[in-house]
């Protein structure tokens, strides 16, 4: 059982899951983009900086659950382009198409590799094959 500390308030804990933040700030951080969900139902067109000032919300919080995907953008901004193209993306840090194009790239990986894997296993085998007709 590993301890490892919070990367948000440097607490230590037992993490349950694959995550590095511990239990009582993903509680803070659900409330708060409660807070953020209920503020935006009512005026959908509020932007960050609006958002913070009337909930109380740090706006670097608002811009990392958009980063997550925790919320959705109506208009990009700047801040918000893709990681890989540079297009506007909405949610998240890579668009659809660079999304599908990693996807695309891992999968061709995992296959080059189970590729390798699976000559190397024969020239073994092979190897040993001969190893005992001698």
């Amino acid at each position: 059982m590993a301890l490892i500390n919070c990367v948000r308030c440097g607490n230590l804990f037992v993490p349950e899951k694959d995550t590095n933040v511990c239990p009582a700030c993903i509680a803070n951080e659900t409330e708060l983009l409660k807070k953020v969900t209920d503020y935006l139902r009512d005026y959908p067109l509020a932007n960050a900086m609006e958002v913070s000032d009337k909930t109380g919300v740090p706006a670097v919080q608002i811009f990392r659950f958009v980063k997550q995907g925790s919320l959705i953008l109506t208009e990009p901004t700047e801040a918000f382009k893709c990681r890989m193209c540079g297009k506007e993306v909405k949610k998240g840090t890579l668009c659809q198409d660079c999304i599908d194009k990693v996807k695309d790239l891992k999968e061709s990986a995992q296959k080059k590799e189970k590729e390798r894997k699976r000559k190397a296993f024969e020239a073994e085998f092979k190897r040993n094959k001969r190893m005992k007709k001698r």
